[in-house]
C-alpha cells in the first residue's frame, strides 16, 4: 500500500505546482458533477483576469525557470519528504520526491520526451493520458497558456470555501476532459481544485485547497495545499521559490537509465525498420547453369 501511495503521489504532486499560479491537470466528469450554468465560453476572460491575480505579464514572460523547494507530509503513512521542481519556460521540467528509506521518486520532460524513474518501478517513457497532464504541468505560469491548452471555460455557479468566495468554473482541455476549479471573486487566483488524475494505477480522485498566497518577486504563490487523494490526506508547505536560477546538470540531463530505455527503444524500432525494407526488397534471380 506505501510503495502504490508513493507512486501515485509523485504523479499527482506535479499538478500541485501549476496549480500555485494558475490551472493545468486532467479530470474526468464526476458523478453528481454540477453543471455549467452557462456555455458562454469565458476562457479569453479568465486568462486575463488570472494573469493579473498573479502577477504583471510583461514580468511574467521575462522570468526563464523557477525552482521550487517544498516539503510534504502524508501523516497517514507517517512520511515527511523532500520535495523539488524545476521548470523552464521553454517547457524542459524535472520533479523529484525524496522520501528517506526508499529514495528518490522523480519524472520530468526534455523535448519530445516525457519520462518517470523510482525506486519501485524502474525508468519509464510516458505517453497518452499522463504525458498529456505532465505537459500541461511543465507550463511555468500556466495562464498564459490557457488558449494553446484549453477549448472552453464555462461558469458552474458559486461558493464559499473557508472565508473565501469564489466563482467556480469547469475548464475543458484540448484531450476531451474537464477540469473543475473554485477562483477567487477578489484575486481571480485558484482556491480549490477538483480532478482525477492519471497514474500508473489508474485514475485517482483528488481534491486540493491552496492557501498562504504569498508574494516571490511580486509574482503571488500558494504556499500551502491540503490534499485529499483518495483516502489519504497530504500537506505540501513551499519553503523556497527561485527564479531565473543557473540550471543545475541533474536539471538538464535525462536520467542515465531512462536514456537507456530511450535508446533500446530506438535500436528495436530501427531494427524493425529494416527487417520490414528488406523484406520488401525483391530475391535475388538464380542463374541457369549451362550444362
Amino acid at each position: 500500500m506505501l510503495q502504490l501511495l508513493m507512486r501515485s503521489s509523485v504523479h499527482a504532486l506535479v499538478l500541485l505546482l501549476t496549480l500555485m499560479v494558475g490551472t493545468s491537470t486532467s479530470q474526468d466528469p464526476a458523478e453528481g458533477e454540477t453543471p455549467a450554468e452557462s456555455q458562454e465560453n469565458v476562457l479569453d476572460q479568465l486568462q486575463v483576469k488570472m494573469i493579473a491575480g498573479i502577477g504583471d505579464k510583461a514580468a511574467l514572460e521575462k522570468i526563464k525557470n523557477r525552482r521550487v523547494i517544498s516539503v510534504v507530509l502524508i501523516p497517514g503513512a507517517g512520511i515527511e519528504a523532500k520535495h523539488f521542481s524545476f521548470i523552464s519556460a521553454a517547457g524542459e521540467m524535472v520533479e523529484s520526491l525524496f522520501i528517506e528509506g526508499y529514495g528518490d521518486f522523480r519524472q520530468g520532460i526534455h523535448g519530445d520526451l516525457a519520462w518517470s524513474h523510482d525506486p519501485i518501478n524502474g525508468p519509464a517513457i510516458l505517453s497518452g493520458a499522463m504525458e498529456d497532464q505532465l505537459r500541461r504541468g511543465s507550463r511555468i505560469f500556466t495562464p498564459l497558456y490557457f488558449m494553446k491548452d484549453y477549448t472552453s471555460a464555462t461558469a458552474a455557479g458559486e461558493e464559499m470555501i473557508g472565508e473565501v468566495d469564489c466563482n467556480i468554473f469547469i475548464f475543458n482541455t484540448k484531450t476531451d476532459t474537464e477540469e473543475k476549479y473554485w477562483i477567487s471573486k477578489d484575486a481571480s487566483r485558484v482556491i480549490q481544485v477538483s480532478l482525477t488524475a492519471d497514474s500508473p494505477m489508474g485514475k485517482i480522485p483528488m481534491q486540493m485547497q491552496l492557501t498562504d498566497y504569498k508574494q516571490v518577486e511580486q509574482i503571488w504563490y500558494a504556499h500551502t495545499m491540503d490534499i485529499q487523494q483518495g483516502t489519504q490526506k497530504m500537506q505540501m508547505t513551499v519553503q523556497e521559490v527561485q527564479h531565473d536560477v543557473e540550471p543545475k546538470e541533474d536539471e538538464l540531463t535525462i536520467p542515465a537509465e531512462v536514456q537507456e530505455l530511450v535508446d533500446r527503444k530506438k535500436a528495436a524500432i530501427e531494427e524493425g525498420e529494416k527487417k520490414e525494407e528488406e523484406a520488401k526488397e525483391p530475391a535475388p534471380e538464380k542463374k541457369e547453369s549451362n550444362r
